[in-house]
């Protein structure tokens, strides 16, 4: 083949896709649904404007009273693709964000079908019936019903590149592909998405426990697995360190307590293998189930599923077997609880394993394995009939196009939800500028709370800019929803707690200076002496609170906690008054007694560094309402100062009397570090790549059959 021809099948999928896609990617009337716009793109316009402002987006000021973003493992941080698409952002002015992070998901399609034709070629497929496969998986149901959750499809899309890698590590010692398996494996956690991560990963050693099984002699691939898998959690250290950081200061493992039997894909989803648009999946007015319809779509075209059961008869391939078990397992993962193998296999994991599975997610595994089993039968069937290959992987672009491009789970019209951007509130600028401007009063702005009110406040505060102590994040700081639970409401299992009791004194502890509420008529929604109402917005009023604390001040009287339960009772006491007396947990010995009060001034607020002039006529005791967390450093003139861990979640400081110049700094350690670690991983990478590309592809290589040698046909 000419390097045109072998070129044109892969621009024929990227065809596909910018046609799969095309209201999305050409129409600014049209965008990608729920938590692209809810969650994903406020993180993503975080990272953005601190690019611009030449700053490192490691902590988040605007969230949970700060939260360490770099941590957060949905945000990417560590995921090189997304710094890319961030810097072309820049670069346009940063008015085009949204539309540059719709490219971004569509390439990742677009990737995971490029990378999936790759691996079928090697499947002893000839290019038609590797496009037909392609074709499947990057257009098929998984690809087009999640692409919300941007984490899960940057993902998946690495997940065809790691199966490649394992099939030419079975044929062959090649450090190019050790090096390409670190590659696709790091890139899954870095991506963003631990469900998908870990589907990539298990499917990934499945099938290398499989071929190392089937085949004399090929034991070794182990050892290869196990060292692109210590190379790739080198690459993605400066995401990982962090994550298992603070996930032992979140509620991240507070799902494992309530996630029932583990969840999965309805037995009733497999019914759109065969009827796509089943029992109104793709009208919400007039769907009825109880499940996520996300999850009920699976279609990779109405041949597919009987072509793969011809594949387990007429396919000659020495990778048949093994992709027949990935795709059974992978089959029994995504159904879960819905299989009693499934549930007991759930309920036998440790709580804390449970937290991060999401069984629907093995879909991507699901989908590759079906798709590689159908272009198999596909050319076990039709032969060497190219011209039949093609009309058929046309015919499945067609089908699947018409299934699922333009619906609710990928499609959405801007105008009938108009969400938030960082220039207006669900449609209104002058809702988000008046806001601004009443929060941006203070040095550092107040804090804003929603109070019978969207959670898109919360949601969106890292990219408006207006501080709040709520959030619905996955990740939430757990004693700060431990302290949100004195005074709000919400259920067990949430990170989102409403502000819910006017009357307690800790809204004003946390810097709550005003509430925004719907307003369906001019009744105020609140109507409490400590709440007045001071501004009327399209579809909003916002009340300030009257008795609201400084960010920073100070008070006369600490009492010592044990422990962080006790250090809550006390803070949800009838007699606790923030004005007078602090909360702290320390080792250090704490005198009660009555102390000097005095001023607080801030020279200087920044997301990562804070300047303070405090001036106490004796020794006192300096309160803040910003989250206490490992990587925050004190100084006072000029000396290293102890952070104390005050009033159950934030950071506190014992101060002499007189005049002090405060400053707080975060320092991470655990990011350097995991950064250094990286480097490092990366530099083994080139190496290992480089080596190869001095040495030729390999040795020693597999002992096939002739008929069955991979890339034939």
């Amino acid at each position: 083949m000419t390097p045109l021809a072998r070129l044109l099948p892969v621009i024929v999928l990227l065809g596909e896709v910018l046609f799969f896609h095309r209201r999305v990617l050409f129409s600014p009337e049209w965008t990608v649904p729920w938590d692209f716009r809810d969650y994903h793109l406020p993180l993503a316009a975080f990272m953005a404007r601190n690019l611009a402002s030449g700053e490192l987006p490691l902590w988040d000021p605007y969230t949970y009273c700060g939260v360490p973003f770099y941590a957060n493992i949905q945000t990417q941080f560590g995921y090189p693709p997304l710094w890319i698409a961030l810097v072309i952002s820049s670069l346009a002015g940063g008015s085009r964000l949204v539309g540059i992070l719709e490219w971004y998901l569509a390439l990742h399609v677009f990737l995971a079908g490029a990378l999936a034709y790759w691996l079928l070629r090697h499947c002893n497929l000839g290019w038609p019936g590797a496009l037909y496969g392609a074709t499947i998986y990057q257009l098929g149901g998984y690809f087009a019903s999640q692409l919300q959750h941007v984490g899960a499809i940057t993902a998946a899309a690495w997940l065809p590149l790691a199966w490649l890698a394992i099939f030419r590590l079975a044929r062959q010692l090649s450090w190019r592909w050790v090096g390409a398996l670190a590659l696709a494996l790091a890139m899954s956690p870095t991506a963003g998405f631990p469900a998908v991560t870990i589907v990539v990963w298990t499917s990934t050693l499945w099938l290398g426990l499989l071929l190392a099984a089937l085949k004399p002699g090929r034991p070794r691939i182990l050892l290869l697995v196990s060292m692109s898998a210590t190379l790739a959690l080198l690459m993605s250290a400066v995401q990982l360190l962090p994550a298992l950081e603070a996930s032992g200061y979140s509620t991240a493992y507070d799902r494992g307590q309530f996630a029932g039997t583990g969840g999965g894909v309805p037995l009733l989803g497999l019914v759109s293998l065969l009827v796509p648009g089943h029992h109104h999946i793709f009208d919400l007015n007039r769907y009825q189930l109880p499940w996520n319809p996300t999850f009920l779509y699976l279609y990779c075209g109405l041949p597919a599923p009987f072509l793969a059961l011809v594949a387990v008869r007429w396919w000659r391939s020495p990778y048949r077997a093994p992709l027949i078990a990935a795709t059974l397992l992978a089959l029994a993962w995504m159904l879960g609880e819905n299989t009693p193998l499934g549930r007991a296999v759930f309920l036998a994991l440790p709580v804390r394993l449970r937290s991060p599975l999401y069984a629907e997610f093995a879909m991507a595994a699901f989908q590759m394995g079906l798709s590689a089993l159908a272009a198999g039968g596909a050319q076990g069937l039709l032969g060497r009939r190219a011209w039949l290959a093609v009309l058929l992987a046309a015919l499945a672009a067609a089908d699947l196009t018409l299934a699922g491009s333009n619906r609710i789970m990928n499609t959405f019209t801007v105008a009938d939800d108009p969400a938030v951007t960082s220039e207006q509130f669900e449609g209104s600028r002058e809702t988000l500028e008046q806001v601004r401007a009443l929060v941006n009063q203070t040095l550092p702005p107040a804090r804003l709370e929603a109070y019978r009110d969207s959670m898109r406040w919360a949601n969106s505060a890292p990219m408006t800019g207006i501080p709040t102590a709520s959030g619905n994040d996955p990740l939430a700081p757990a004693r700060i929803l431990a302290v949100r639970r004195l005074f709000g409401k919400g259920r067990p299992w949430m990170r989102y707690w409403e502000l819910d009791d006017l009357d307690s004194p800790l809204p004003d502890l946390l810097n709550v200076r005003y509430l925004v509420s719907w307003a369906p008529s001019k009744q105020a929604v609140v109507q409490h002496p400590k709440w007045r109402r001071v501004a009327d917005l399209p579809g909003h009023q916002v009340y300030e609170n009257s008795g609201v604390l400084p960010r920073f001040f100070l008070v006369g009287r600490v009492r010592s906690a044990r422990n962080a339960q006790q250090a809550l009772s006390l803070l949800g006491s009838a007699g606790f008054n923030p004005r007078r007396e602090a909360i702290v947990e320390t080792n250090a010995p704490v005198n009660s007694e009555e102390r000097a009060t005095g001023t607080v001034r801030v020279l200087t607020y920044s997301p990562r560094k804070v300047i303070l002039e405090a001036q106490a006529s004796g020794p006192a005791f300096l309160v803040s309402s910003e989250t206490y967390y490992p990587g925050w450093r004190a100084w006072i003139d000029g000396r290293r100062a102890e952070l104390v861990l005050t009033n159950a979640a934030f950071r506190g400081l014992l101060l002499p009397a007189g005049r002090h110049i405060i400053r707080m700094d975060f320092q991470p350690t655990i990011f350097w570090f995991g950064l250094g670690l990286s480097l490092a991983g990366w530099v083994l990478l080139a190496m290992a790549l480089r080596r190869d590309g001095a040495r030729g592809e390999g040795v020693t290589p597999a002992r096939f059959p002739q008929s069955e040698q991979p890339g034939t046909g």
